[in-house]
């Protein structure tokens, strides 16, 4: 029952966060869009920003998340990023929702 209760609220915050994303102009969302079994996480670009300045930016706001290729350099180059790979947001168990609209924010803000 916990696990239930904890892949369901993983799962509602990663819907917020694609939603939040996907709203913003300049965001390239990569993966499958939530629903259905899958991991809590988001990749990310952000046009016109080198994907490493954008997570040190959102980290000047308290909010973590990684970057890079993420073990698929071949898919980042065919994608035409390389250089500067993606954003990886996740959704953990004890993520709160204040995070994740912080996150939208910080990522609005540099749109």
């Amino acid at each position: 029952l916990v696990s239930q209760n904890l892949e369901e609220r993983g799962a509602r915050l990663l819907g917020r966060l694609w939603q939040g994303l996907e709203a913003i102009p300049g965001v390239e969302l990569y993966g499958v869009p939530p629903g259905g079994e899958r991991t809590p996480t988001v990749a990310f670009t952000l046009r016109g920003i080198d994907s490493g300045d954008v997570a040190r930016s959102l980290a000047g706001r308290g909010v973590f998340v990684s970057h890079g290729d993420f073990y698929a350099a071949t898919v980042a180059r065919v994608l035409g990023h390389e250089r500067d790979g993606f954003v990886r947001a996740g959704c953990a168990a004890y993520t709160t929702s204040d995070e994740i609209e912080r996150l939208i924010d910080g990522v609005r803000r540099l749109a």
